[in-house]
């Protein structure tokens, strides 16, 4: 069975897509195809502690546990200490009932696809195979190599000296270390989100939920506002207006030539813009992993999906939310004026539940309705299934709001009529 999807092992912790017997093989599978310790961090929901508990019993003391710590820190410390493979236990934007555990491996960086196949295909024969012995080792010094990561991948502050920003840290892994860079690098920071419970994660706030740091950007005077997901690997932007800085904008306030890597998701009005200002796109398939992949076959520097989870090379191999949020204020302020040729073109998206993910060309109607949409509509039609949740996602870009937005209602009722 295969059970990685876009991003690790995901699902509801105690279901058959995620338990202690999963838990458990993968750190008995981990222990055999890499030599050395095994450093782990965590985010902020209740069910990290009981995962936590079965790596251990699945890999002893060759497991070092960070503790409670941003995915991108993960990726610090094993370029820092040199340790071929770690996990991150998190499931980034999701509910806090969800968990799941990510695998990075040397220095920093998603496994290639070759070795997740091995890993992936070795766990269920693991399962009932624990080999662990010994307990956890403590890990130390864990926040300030990731710190410093942060320190030297933010590059010249000058132009964020004393400024106030605002951040949501989505009660989530970061919700100690985001006040800790802007400290270093001589910003004030104002912070909300920081106060998980095990629950609240992600739970009306964060990168999926900005409306509370848009308040409190206007209320506290705030030069602009990060907001980060659960693991810290998102951002949503927004500017010292309180406005919300459209994910695709946020790509191009980072662009670099000669081009930049998107996602299928990214609206075309970043295309256009790009284009504008002279550099080239590309369009990959969703998940960082592609993204990184298209990059490097390329040789271009940034690349990213909508969702503010972006990628530079000389920032942290997995994406960093609060980097990147800097990253982009670095370059002015005044974002408004700095995406004056980006307008994005309307579009609406929906995702509907599903209890399965057969082809999509198998669902004639769907597909019936797919070729009607792009025979008549004068923009773009994308559906696809979510490699982290039980969901098809849609997305229809369209002319005007309304276009977008009634195509997008027939394909939700369309794909609803196929998984009663």
């Amino acid at each position: 069975m295969k059970r990685f999807g876009t991003d690790g092992i995901r699902g509801q912790w105690g279901s058959a897509a995620l338990n202690p017997d999963i838990a458990r093989a993968l750190a008995t599978v981990l222990m055999t195809e890499f030599e050395g310790p095994i450093p782990i961090v965590r985010d902020t929901r209740e069910s990290g502690s009981a995962i936590l508990k079965a790596l251990e019993e699945g890999m002893g003391n060759r497991g070092v546990d960070y503790g409670i710590l941003p995915t991108p820190a993960l990726s610090a410390i094993l370029a820092a200490t040199g340790a071929r493979v770690g996990i991150a236990i998190t499931a980034s934007h999701n509910p806090w009932q969800d968990n799941g555990l990510k695998v990075l491996g040397r220095g920093g960086f998603k496994l290639s696809p070759e070795e997740e196949a091995v890993i992936d295909g070795a766990l269920d024969g693991a399962i009932g195979c624990a080999q662990g012995q010994g307990s956890l080792c403590e890990g130390e010094g864990g926040a300030e190599m990731y710190l410093q990561a942060q320190c030297n991948a933010v590059g010249p502050t000058e132009t964020l000296q004393g400024a106030k920003i605002a951040i949501d840290a989505a009660n989530g892994a970061g919700f100690e270390s985001a006040e800790r860079l802007l400290d270093a690098c001589g910003m004030q920071s104002v912070v909300m989100g920081n106060h998980p419970n095990g629950q609240n994660i992600n739970e009306g706030v964060g990168a999926l939920h900005p409306e509370g740091l848009q308040e409190l950007v206007l209320r506290e005077n705030c030069a602009a506002g990060i907001a980060l997901d659960g693991d810290a690997d998102r951002c949503t932007l927004i500017d010292a207006a309180g406005n919300l800085v459209h994910g695709d904008a946020l790509l191009l306030l980072l662009a670099k030539g000669p081009g930049v890597v998107g996602t299928v998701m990214c609206n075309s009005a970043l295309e256009d813009a790009l284009s504008t200002r002279g550099m080239a796109f590309h369009r990959s398939a969703v998940g960082d992993r592609n993204v990184q992949l298209a990059m490097s076959q390329r040789g271009w520097q940034v690349g990213g999906e909508p969702s503010g989870h972006v990628l530079m090379t000389d920032a942290l191999p997995t994406g960093d939310g609060l980097i990147t949020g800097l990253r982009a204020l670095a370059g002015g302020f005044d974002l408004a004026s700095r995406l004056s040729d980006f307008t994005p073109f309307p579009s609406v998206q929906a995702a509907v539940r599903v209890a399965s993910k057969p082809p999509l060309e198998t669902l004639a109607p769907v597909q019936q309705l797919i070729e009607q949409a792009r025979a008549t509509l004068k923009g773009r039609v994308l559906l696809r299934y979510s490699g982290t949740e039980p969901k098809l996602r849609i997305l229809v870009e369209a002319q005007t709001e309304v276009e977008a937005q009634e195509w997008c209602v027939r394909f939700e009722e369309a794909v609803k009529a196929q998984f009663p």
